[in-house]
């Protein structure tokens, strides 16, 4: 009996107990000369693509495909993380560190479902990976059988749809052949992101007379792109350059461009100064003369000043959402207008979704940035007038070192968090990929943690899943292996996702989790101290019956799973425990206990009610 009798069998002996039919009741036959299994197509396929890894968590929908991955494993390495939601994650920040998509599986029902949040993860970031869901049978299509999602003649291709570019619901291997190239090309054009097949399980061992195809090109995303008129770039320049207080936004649109040599040339070309979204953190190096920051209610201070004292702002590919902006509050992070904004963007839908454009340019970030060097070249365009603005500047990133130079070494116990920001700082090598988590460690991450590298800082700004750092950490690792890969995750993070060290052991992945420990879900919390007079209800981690705040001894869960783990209690321990993370090529968790009632300062002018240890605002506020 062949394999796949055997699968039949298997489950005919089991669905007599089950009260349901076998799924697999027709078989077109061996495969002939001219003819190949779906699961065949799918992963020569993979190969043409050069996708190395593929991940995901076996079942019983999905062991077809991975009969066909078996044959090309000298080619495709195969990682199973303790969770399919895991596997999205490590996609995911592997796609924004190299920009090749990998493949992710899933078996049926609860598969897809734990996939789902990785998925809208990055659909949400514009990061793209390659899902394949497995589905009942074609015979059992709406018949109730296990795991098929048949109420009100649904499918999972449907529930996908709102979170890829496409769901392909493939109902023939032939389809294959079409579906394949189609999806590899749109995951990587125009704005990024996953692409889902909804596949029967029966069709990875079904046969067709049909070849593996090839890929339709594979070239980059920034290839495949619109025309941009030089007339709408030269009127851009020309308004920034005429100005008195320009400057530029590099947004998300930079990373997924892979534009930061480009964002670096026209920033000196023009010698006008950058600021960043949250997601745009790191498209130039922290100490570069022309960077002031991210800007935003948790941002850093000059860039925040500067951006509500602007007179012009050219935006690359940036989406202007509640958190940069102060939740679109006049006067809170922007003042527009009066302020004119010049916003370049790939999707058309973005331009103007949220404030005024006087000048909206549609394109890819990498090709504007490249016509724009070459004309301001051309032209000797520079800002003139520009010396009383960056004296004002310069004047408030002294007010920011100085407000933040006292907590980089304080003594504090629990820790300060900036102190222990500043030592991981001070010790990281240049190539250091950082991979924020969800939650306070997030934003105390994006206001103190120094890119020295552009493209080596992850994080997640649309859907904010947590989970993305603590797991997405891994995939940091498979797309830089000679880098060391930190994580900065929450215990509230670190919890969902433990299991993240036993799969770094298992497959050789050494990565650091600093796991800021405060028995809390910290930001969470914090709203109910500002927002609710101090009623705090399921955001502190409490034993019911000591009343103490509790949480497991992450750093024995660490040495548990095979990996290093060691707890942090004074600032003194911090420094030589993180250097020896970092060197030791193991993977480590160090828990590290913080000070709870530290809030991460908000640098906006709106007032929030006054409890200043939660919240504390910076600054005193000047607006022309």
């Amino acid at each position: 009996m062949d394999w796949r009798r055997a699968y039949s069998s298997s489950f005919s002996s089991y669905s007599s107990e089950q009260s349901y039919s076998p799924p697999l009741t027709s078989y077109s036959g061996m495969p002939g000369s001219n003819e190949m299994r779906g699961a065949d197509i799918i992963a020569e396929y993979l190969v043409k693509e050069k996708v190395p890894y593929i991940l995901g968590y076996a079942g019983h929908g999905a062991i077809g495909l991975l009969d066909g991955i078996y044959k090309q494993t000298d080619k495709i390495r195969h990682i199973s993380p303790r969770i399919e939601q895991g596997a999205g994650f490590m996609a995911d920040v592997y796609f924004r560190l190299t920009g090749q998509p990998l493949a992710v599986y899933a078996s049926t029902g609860p598969g897809p479902m734990n996939m789902m949040i990785s998925v809208a993860n990055a659909f949400y970031d514009n990061s793209a990976f390659f899902v394949i869901t497995g589905q009942v049978p074609t015979t059992q299509v709406n018949s109730g059988a296990l795991q098929d999602d048949y109420r009100y003649n649904g499918d999972m291709s449907a529930i996908f749809q709102p979170v890829v570019k496409k769901s392909f619901r493939i109902r023939k291997v032939e389809e294959l052949c079409r579906a394949l190239p189609e999806a590899f090309q749109l995951m990587r054009t125009g704005r990024p992101g996953p692409v889902h097949f909804d596949m029967p399980y029966d069709l990875y061992i079904e046969s067709a007379p049909v070849s593996t195809p090839d890929p339709l090109q594979n070239t980059p995303a920034y290839e495949h792109r619109s025309s941009i008129s030089d007339y709408s770039i030269e009127r851009a320049l020309q308004l920034l350059c005429s100005s008195e207080r320009p400057l530029i936004l590099a947004g998300g649109g930079i990373r997924v461009a892979d534009a930061y040599e480009e964002l670096r040339v026209l920033a000196e070309q023009l010698e006008i100064p950058v600021y960043t979204s949250f997601m745009g953190k790191g498209s130039l190096p922290y100490d570069h003369k022309l960077h002031l920051g991210i800007a935003g209610v948790w941002g850093d201070y000059p860039a925040t000043e500067a951006c509500r004292n602007a007179d012009v702002i050219l935006a690359i590919g940036a989406r202007f959402n509640d958190l940069h902006t102060g939740s679109w509050i006049p006067g809170y992070v922007y003042n527009i207008p009066p302020t004119k904004l010049i916003q370049v963007d790939i999707d058309a839908n973005e331009i103007g979704r949220n404030y005024p454009v006087e000048i909206g340019i549609t394109g890819d970030a990498k090709q504007f940035l490249g016509q724009a060097i070459k004309i301001a070249k051309g032209k000797a365009l520079r800002l003139k007038t520009g010396d009383n603005w960056r004296r004002e500047i310069q004047g408030w990133q002294s007010e920011w070192r100085n407000f933040c130079e006292p907590f980089e070494r304080s003594a504090e116990v629990p820790i300060e968090p900036r102190r222990m920001l500043a030592d991981m700082n001070r010790l990281s090598p240049p190539g250091t990929v950082m991979v924020d988590d969800i939650g306070n460690c997030q934003v105390w991450s994006e206001q103190y943690w120094q890119t020295k590298i552009p493209g080596t800082h992850m994080t997640s700004g649309g859907f904010a899943a947590m989970g993305f750092g603590v797991c997405g950490v891994l995939g940091a690792r498979l797309a830089r292996p000679d880098s060391p890969c930190v994580t900065l995750c929450g215990d509230g993070g670190f919890m969902m996702w433990p299991h993240a060290v036993a799969t770094a052991v298992e497959y050789n992945l050494p990565a650091v989790w600093v796991v800021q420990n405060n028995y809390a879900i910290g930001t969470i919390r914090d709203l109910q101290r500002v927002y609710l007079d101090g009623r705090e209800l399921g955001t502190s981690f409490v034993n019911e019956q000591t009343g103490q705040l509790w949480n497991p001894d992450f750093a024995a869960m660490a040495q548990a799973m095979g990996g290093r783990g060691i707890r942090i209690e004074h600032p003194d321990q911090f420094a030589d425990a993180y250097a020896e993370a970092l060197h030791s090529n193991i993977p480590t968790v160090l828990d590290v206990v913080i000070n709870r009632d530290t809030g991460v300062p908000v640098t906006g002018t709106w007032q929030m009610p006054p409890i200043p240890e939660v919240q504390p605002t910076f600054g005193q506020r000047k607006v022309r």
